[in-house]
């Protein structure tokens, strides 16, 4: 046998036994990921607050529980006198939880006087059991300059745009 048959052959298998090797690697990694992301998405849930008010849930499309929209909504949404006379814009978000096991909710959306949009709005409710209700008292905390430059006959509006949930 010539020495670059050797050379071929001993190097040469080895190389393609290692990419093959690689390859496989490759794709159980890739499955493993893909059931890994499969798993997540059950785990995740969002719905988009149409203009109208009425919510359409992704999960809608997947099969689950649709209304997660209804689980979140504004109660309060008005400018009052703060400690040592400070205007402040009292936002409240109430949730309810309608889901079959423990949720942690994102809600989202926009604070607007006499129509047009000033600031935005960005709540959480925390690990919430089945039935669970939480009120975020301080959902407005992001609008103090909405509080300040608002006047009597201005019209403001709490709108939630989207509403999350994840679970545990």
């Amino acid at each position: 046998m010539s020495k670059r048959l050797k050379v071929a052959l001993g190097c040469g298998v080895p190389t393609l036994l290692g990419l093959i090797l690689i390859g496989g690697c490759t794709a159980l990694l890739g499955k493993a990921a893909d059931d890994v992301g499969k798993d997540l998405d059950k785990n995740h849930d969002s719905a988009v607050v149409a203009p109208g008010g009425a919510a359409k849930a992704d999960t809608e499309s997947k099969g689950g529980a649709p209304g997660i929209a209804n689980d979140a909504k504004v109660t309060s949404c008005k400018v009052e006198d703060g400690e040592f006379g400070i205007k402040e814009l009292d936002v409240k978000i109430e949730y309810v939880n309608s889901g079959d096991r423990r949720f942690t909710y994102i809600a989202e959306g926009e604070i607007t006087v006499n129509g047009e949009k000033k600031s935005d709005i960005l709540s959480t409710g925390q690990n919430l059991a089945p039935g669970q209700k939480y009120t975020d008292e301080n959902a407005g905390g992001l609008a103090f300059e909405v509080a300040k430059s608002a006047k009597t006959a201005d019209k403001i509006e709490c709108k939630l745009i989207k509403v999350s949930r994840n679970a545990f």
